[in-house]
């Protein structure tokens, strides 16, 4: 089923939280892992309604909750305008990149996120395999 975003968000959430699950990449790196997340879709030229903010949760590597949120609490927040998330969950942006270049703002322990970025490469791996329409 295609998701469109940002319409959608609600139901890509729900989308991705499964291709997470569904993924023995992520369990086998991220068994043990445990972090909230707060994945946020900034405004840009291509899109300018409101931010949509994804508050992602992983208990002992299972992501137990993919969701819309307004404000999430979190470990750790990854930040970008909307066509940078385009780029990247079409597979033609690094994450790593992205955030070490300032593409993407991120919040929280860097050096912790940098010992754990092939979790979080798996998370994105498992975004880009959501079937996705991009609205703008």
């Amino acid at each position: 089923m295609t998701v469109t975003l940002p319409t959608e968000a609600d139901d890509w959430a729900a989308a991705w939280r499964d291709r997470i699950n569904d993924r023995s990449e992520f369990a086998e790196r991220a068994d043990g892992f445990t972090a909230a997340f707060c994945f946020e879709i900034r405004t840009d030229d291509a899109y300018t309604g409101e931010p949509i903010q994804f508050s992602v949760v992983i208990e002992d590597g299972v992501c137990t909750a993919a969701r819309t949120a307004s404000d999430p609490e979190y470990d750790f927040a990854f930040r970008g305008p909307y066509s940078d998330w385009v780029t990247m969950l079409q597979g033609e942006l690094d994450i790593s990149a992205a955030a070490m270049d300032g593409t993407f703002d991120v919040e929280g322990d860097t050096m912790w996120l940098l010992r754990r970025q092939d979790t979080i490469a798996e998370m994105v791996a498992a975004a880009q395999n959501v079937d996705t329409e991009f609205e703008h």
